[in-house]
């Protein structure tokens, strides 16, 4: 205890020397620089999403949470404890040793709680990143009682309400494909819907990408002839083209995928039928950490007979959205403009032509782009990848069971539009 009180002394005297900072909220610690070291309040009750919370050693806690443009971190006491000292870390690396932490405090009077708080914008973090929390403090009782405590958790930032995320290192999901075909195509709609998949702007290098992948490997439907087999995608390849962009095909094999050229922004998966390993999986959310996106393509159940890949797929890569079958709005369908989302991936559209979707059950921060006619059903998406990579033997627990195949006596099993 004398070993910390002097410490706490040569702090006290750093502040007096730097000038004292008090709170704009009345609560008045000394503060050791300005900035966000400020008790900021904030309210767990406004939150994105989760609320995160971990012990504090075995004397206090700390809990997080974000709202649209800040990440909170809040150190606490259990009765009687209470702050004497507290630091606080949040960022993208795991954090250091607690004296290095950006956020520190002195608590002169002592406090119960306090609350940091970090800009978003400052981590350079969006919805669906991962983030290294620690808190840090020296707490007291008022029978000078002495303890020292640390806490750390990984925290997902949430993303809030319907804001849709920032686009790049994201995936994008349609369980259908004939808004690429040319029957689909012919609608202006779907051509500005392709042009907006790969012309956006992200940070990372990928944002400067020349290339549009195709992978109509693993087994693909689209692998021979069909909706999603040349010649059938001319418009869709020539709407790319006349972006600036080169298109290349993968054709990947399980295990296949080592690398992606620097020079790519844009993946379209079609209809795989063969399941991405974990150390593909890491591939694909390392091009999504520079920015790249992820397109997905699926189909109705009753076609696409590889639904659990796809759910597989999706938890691995950190969306939530889970493809429950179903088949919906078949033979060609033009949606209206109600069933339409505010996105980039949208932005200017006023319609959209479909043929047979499956449907998908967004997750919390998963954002859905498009509904059905009934404006009810879910049947394309979008979410931000978390880019964390995935242990090599990490399996991925069954996310749902899908409708028996049974349910569309009636459609066609051999054609995407289901007749």
């Amino acid at each position: 205890m004398g070993i910390s009180r002097h410490r706490r002394l040569g702090i006290v005297a750093l502040v007096a020397a730097l000038g004292a900072c008090s709170s704009p909220q009345g609560v008045n610690p000394n503060m050791v620089v300005p900035g966000p070291r400020d008790d900021a309040g904030g309210d767990p009750a406004q939150a994105c999403g989760q609320v995160l919370e971990a012990p504090l050693g075995k004397v206090g806690n700390l809990l997080v949470w974000n709202t649209q443009d800040t990440l909170f971190v809040r150190l606490s006491g259990i009765s009687p404890w209470q702050l004497t000292e507290s630091h606080a870390h949040a960022g993208t690396a795991a954090p250091g040793n607690w004296w290095t932490f950006p956020a520190q405090a002195v608590h002169d009077p002592y406090v119960a709680t306090f609350t940091y708080a970090f800009a978003l914008a400052d981590l350079g973090v969006s919805p669906g990143d991962t983030l290294h929390v620690a808190g840090h403090a020296f707490l007291m009782t008022p029978s000078y009682r002495f303890a020292e405590a640390q806490g750390q958790v990984e925290f997902v930032v949430q993303r809030c309400g319907n804001v849709p995320p920032q686009p790049g290192k994201d995936i994008v999901v349609f369980n259908d494909i004939n808004p690429f075909d040319d029957t689909g195509m012919a609608n202006p709609n779907n051509q500005l819907m392709v042009k907006n998949l790969v012309v956006y702007t992200t940070a990372g290098p990928r944002n400067d990408g020349t290339k549009v992948l195709f992978d109509r490997g693993r087994q693909s439907r689209c692998g021979g002839t069909g909706e999603c087999s040349d010649p059938s995608l001319t418009t869709m390849r020539s709407v790319i083209q006349a972006q600036g962009f080169s298109i290349e095909e993968l054709n990947s094999t399980q295990e296949s995928i080592t690398a992606i050229a620097p020079e790519v922004k844009v993946i379209f998966l079609w209809n795989p039928r063969e399941t991405f390993t974990n150390a593909e999986i890491n591939v694909l959310k390392a091009f999504a950490a520079e920015g790249g996106r992820v397109v997905f393509i699926g189909e109705w159940q009753g076609y696409y007979d590889a639904i659990t890949l796809e759910n597989d797929f999706l938890g691995k890569m950190g969306a939530v959205m889970t493809n429950i079958g179903e088949a919906v709005d078949c033979g060609y369908n033009t949606l209206p403009g109600t069933s339409l989302r505010p996105h980039q991936i949208t932005q200017g559209m006023t319609d959209v032509t479909i043929a047979c979707s499956s449907v998908l059950v967004p997750g919390p921060n998963d954002y859905p782009l498009y509904y059905d006619s009934t404006n009810t059903r879910v049947l394309s998406a979008v979410a931000t990848i978390d880019t964390t990579p995935l242990p090599l033997g990490f399996v991925q627990p069954a996310r749902v069971m899908v409708s028996p195949q049974s349910l569309h006596p009636l459609l066609n099993p051999s054609s995407a539009t289901g007749y």
